[in-house]
């Protein structure tokens, strides 16, 4: 299992914020990572509904990640799965899930933001997954993405009017 936390301080209102993050649409202007070229949702902002992504990262190429809304708590959190395609030669067993989340809560005249992953390891290829890590720096990678993120998210919620 492999997680990581950034927080930061956004000088807008949690209800500004949260307008934001929960665009899963406008995620590819959001994503520090530049990773996220297109979300297209499949229904409402609800727990169960689902999304796809498109994707592009250095070290895997591009591909499709499906996705499903866990929490939706305006304008307190929002989380949700995402789960790479799988390899031709792997099984429902190396499934790799990674939830992601948005944690907003007020901080002054502003938001606290807490932005994080937690990977979990599939029933089969763990080793696999940990060796693809280390050798890709691929969290690290991600680490700096979030970071990146969160001073966008600033950006973005800092610059709108009201």
């Amino acid at each position: 299992m492999w997680e990581h936390v950034e927080r930061a301080e956004v000088a807008a209102t949690p209800e500004r914020v949260w307008a934001i993050v929960s665009d899963f649409e406008g995620h590819p202007r959001l994503a520090g990572s530049r990773e996220v070229l297109a979300v297209r949702m499949a229904g409402p902002l609800a727990p169960g509904t689902t999304f796809e992504g498109d994707n592009l990262a250095g070290e895997v190429g591009s591909f499709v990640s499906r996705n499903r809304i866990e929490v939706v708590d305006p304008p307190c959190e929002l989380a949700w799965m995402s789960y790479p395609p799988l390899d031709d030669d792997e099984t429902e067993e190396h499934q790799i899930e990674v939830r992601w989340w948005f944690r907003l809560a007020p901080a002054g005249a502003g938001t606290a933001v807490e932005h994080g992953f937690l990977v979990r390891e599939p029933r089969a290829g763990a080793d696999r997954l940990a060796a693809f890590l280390e050798r890709t720096g691929r969290l690290d990678t991600v680490r700096a993405g979030m970071r990146q993120t969160l001073a966008n998210l600033a950006r973005l919620a800092e610059a709108q009017p009201g």
